[in-house]
């Protein structure tokens, strides 16, 4: 008998009664379910064989972060707009939860990054991040100054409205319409993509994820602080003099999925990734 965490976000009306027919399922198969629509409890401690997380690429990051070291076997179903990182969508949910439990899926391990600031006297822990760390201008602020640096090695200096860093993951979201390049998620790289970057010669730049990067803010555009942005959802101040610091995690997250193929797959139908146009369809009068 297999124990499944099944996760989604009581925000949505239709969640809950979704999770509890999906839990009535499990049962019929012999199996157990636990239930938490609670979009910020912690899964630090939660003892699971698989989890199954319902909803868009958010609540998929989201739940990568809740583990926090506690990384387990995580099936994403799509609810949300494009489901990039969820592997399946919602009316596939029952064949692959099958494949999961029958070790048929392949575990791609990802990268997560530990993101923290050097300005952040409350010592408080690192925030876990699967896509991208953004450090940006306040929303009514004016341009900001960033410098790179890898340990004592410094990168590139940047004016505009902020940086990408994103891990191969991440390649795909808030980089990828920037400007920056689509990386095969198995590589261990990130990805330096300038924000509105007031310079020609500011280019995306792909570096390797040992050492880390840190992103030291050098004017926050006549505002007390720039903002530094985790996955979206968890936001940090950074004060001129104060760095974003981004390194890798002792721990990665257990994605599955069908394989490979099922990334470029998705790169096709999703975002129309370098595909032929195909025939007009002719006009029927």
């Amino acid at each position: 008998m297999a124990h499944v965490l099944a996760l989604g976000d009581e925000r949505k009306g239709s969640t809950k009664p979704l999770l509890e027919q999906f839990a009535t399922w499990l049962k019929k198969r012999g199996d157990s379910c636990t239930i938490i629509t609670d979009r910020d409890a912690s899964l630090a401690q939660i003892v699971a064989d698989l989890v199954v997380v319902f909803g868009g690429d958010g609540s998929l990051l989201g739940a990568a972060r809740r583990m926090g070291d506690n990384q387990l076997p995580t099936l994403g179903i799509n609810r949300g707009r494009l489901g990039f990182l969820t592997a399946f969508e919602q009316d596939e949910t029952s064949k692959a939860v099958e494949l999961a439990l029958a070790g048929h899926l392949r575990e791609e391990p990802r990268l997560l990054l530990r993101c923290s600031t050097t300005a952040n006297p409350a010592g408080d822990a690192p925030v876990l991040c699967m896509n991208d760390g953004v450090v940006s201008r306040a929303a009514v602020g004016g341009m900001i100054t960033l410098r790179v640096w890898r340990q004592d090695t410094e990168l590139a200096t940047f004016r505009g409205d902020g940086l990408i860093v994103a891990t191969a993951a991440g390649s795909t979201a808030y980089s990828l319409a920037a400007g920056g390049p689509v990386l095969s998620p198995e590589l261990d790289a990130l990805v330096i993509t300038p924000l509105a970057s007031h310079s020609l010669s500011a280019r995306p730049l792909v570096v390797s994820t040992s050492q880390g990067l840190e992103i030291e803010v050098l004017d926050s555009g006549n505002k007390r602080y720039a903002w530094f942005q985790v996955d979206g959802q968890v936001q940090m101040q950074v004060p001129v003099g104060g760095r974003a610091v981004l390194l890798p995690a002792p721990v990665r997250f257990r994605h599955l999925s069908l394989g490979p193929q099922q990334f470029f797959a998705a790169l096709h139908a999703k975002l129309g990734f370098a595909d032929l146009p195909g025939p007009r369809k002719k006009h029927v009068t």
